[in-house]
């Protein structure tokens, strides 16, 4: 409270308007504010300035260590390639570096030691919250208002109205964001309008637990993916080809291989990836089952180029000619041009890409992009009803993300599966009806439970789960949640 009172104190003689929802969660850190008051012109450090003016309304006190993962140089994994001729001798090197394959990863009592620890960090996150809501009642008894009459001379009536409204148990579902202060440019005013727009419910979809007695360590042989321990930085060499030009592995973001696993492939399973580009997700996929028909689509053209040569570099031609089909297209298309058409769908829909835009000169913070970044939701909401709508009744869509942003994770999902329900367009003999999409959500907290070892997850989603970078294994961000279509 102390806090709030001296920044609304400091911002009033600077004549910055500010909302007292944002006030609430303003810390000090080494003596500085977690928010500048003069941004940067270039995309990336708008980028990074806006993930400090938002993102510590939702992690709070994690937001830092997250901050610190975002900044440093992620952890990659080695995809094998089952079609490399020294496929056995490769995976005795990565073994012999000292990697291992995390998908058969059976340290019982590493696991248990970690997820004691992880159960301890739990607690003290709740002691934490305790503590903090008990102090800020003792500072109102004891202060009051006549130890801060100085403070309070310079707010009015209206905005103690506003602070004794705050909802002391707000948190990512709701995402309301502040009113945009007066010196922030557009592409903030914009961005919170957006935000501030999209509040997640949380109890309009239902949630099933199928996937609680799933076996995770039942793996296919053809899929290894290999890392390092937790805390070890060590880097892979580049990868090599073999005598057919093939790569010996594929390096990628961890975190991928979670929607491929929740996607829960079978062998003869049609398969699209609605948005397939660069092709990691699409390769894991057809490493994970062979004996599938996979369908990649992308409609940009430079990355469905990088996706022909993903798959050139590490397929056979005459095992790509025969189980995989490369699409151009427009994904939000797919849904009305073939419709109920396959068992399982993965959408990795356009996102802000939150680590890669703090590294990119141009991206979709640049000031020239504020409208796409602004429609960025609608535009992901509309590639996963196309999802759902070309997925068989009883089949698993997955939608999954790289950003941190509940706006273009949860907030999607609930809004997709509530669209689809309440009603949706289909021709059929030329008569255009309106027949509602029911579907479902599939806890995937039992995937959480076994992977907690490589992975830290958020514990405040309401659907899907939220992979958070972190140093000492640092992957991420992704969000991912299994939909089940029932009709």
């Amino acid at each position: 409270m102390i806090y709030q009172k001296q920044l609304i104190h400091l911002l009033k003689k600077r004549s910055i308007q500010i909302n007292l929802s944002f006030v609430r969660y303003a810390r000090p850190f080494k003596k500085k504010w977690m928010f500048s008051l003069h941004h940067g012109s270039h995309s990336n450090e708008l980028a990074l300035e806006y993930f400090d003016f938002a993102y510590p309304l939702i992690f709070h006190r994690h937001w830092p260590s997250i901050r610190l993962a975002l900044l440093s140089l992620p952890k990659p994994v080695a995809l094998l390639n089952p079609y490399s001729l020294s496929n056995k001798n490769i995976k005795q090197k990565l073994i012999e570096q000292g990697s291992v394959d995390m998908l058969r990863f059976d340290n019982e009592k590493l696991r248990e030691d970690f997820n004691l620890i992880q159960k301890q960090i739990s607690n003290s996150d709740n002691e934490y919250q305790i503590k903090k809501l008990l102090e800020q009642k003792e500072n109102r008894r004891l202060l009051g208002t006549s130890d801060l009459v100085d403070e309070q001379e310079d707010i009015n009536e209206e905005e103690e109205e506003q602070e004794e409204e705050i909802n002391e148990d707000d948190d990512m579902n709701t995402f309301n964001q502040p009113e945009p202060v007066k010196r922030l440019d557009e592409i903030y005013k914009l961005a919170l309008e957006q935000q501030a727009q999209s509040v997640i419910k949380g109890n309009v979809v239902s949630i099933v637990d199928d996937d609680k007695e799933r076996d995770y360590r039942k793996i296919p042989p053809s899929w290894h993916v290999y890392t390092f321990p937790r805390s070890n930085m060590s880097r892979f060499e580049p990868a090599k080809t073999d005598e057919l030009g093939l790569l010996d592995y594929y390096c990628m973001d961890g975190a991928c291989i979670l929607p491929i696993i929740a996607l829960d492939v079978q062998p003869f399973h049609s398969v699209l990836d609605l948005c397939s580009a660069p092709g990691g997700k699409a390769l894991n996929i057809f490493h994970m089952c062979p004996y599938i028909q996979l369908t990649c689509n992308d409609i940009n053209g430079s990355r469905w180029k990088r996706l022909i040569e993903v798959f050139t570099q590490t397929v056979p031609k005459d095992t790509l000619a025969k189980h995989v089909k490369l699409v151009k297209g427009d994904g939000c298309l797919f849904g009305e041009r073939q419709p109920a058409s396959f068992d399982r769908v993965l959408v990795d829909v356009p996102c802000t890409s939150d680590r890669h835009a703090l590294i990119t000169a141009f991206n979709i913070f640049s000031k020239k992009r504020i409208q796409e970044r602004v429609e960025l939701p609608a535009y992901q909401r509309k590639l996963l009803e196309s999802a759902i709508r070309a997925c068989k009744p009883g089949g698993i869509v997955v939608y999954s993300t790289c950003t941190l942003a509940p706006v273009q994770n949860e907030g999607v999902v609930e809004q997709a599966i509530e669209n689809l329900a309440s009603t949706s367009n289909k021709k059929s003999r030329g008569y255009q009806g309106k027949v509602p999409i029911k579907c479902e959500v599939i806890s995937t907290q039992s995937l959480e439970k076994h992977y907690a070892y490589f992975f830290d997850f958020y514990a405040k989603t309401r659907y899907g789960s939220l992979v958070l970078p972190h140093i000492s294994n640092n992957f991420g961000p992704l969000y991912f949640c299994k939909i089940r279509r029932i009709n």
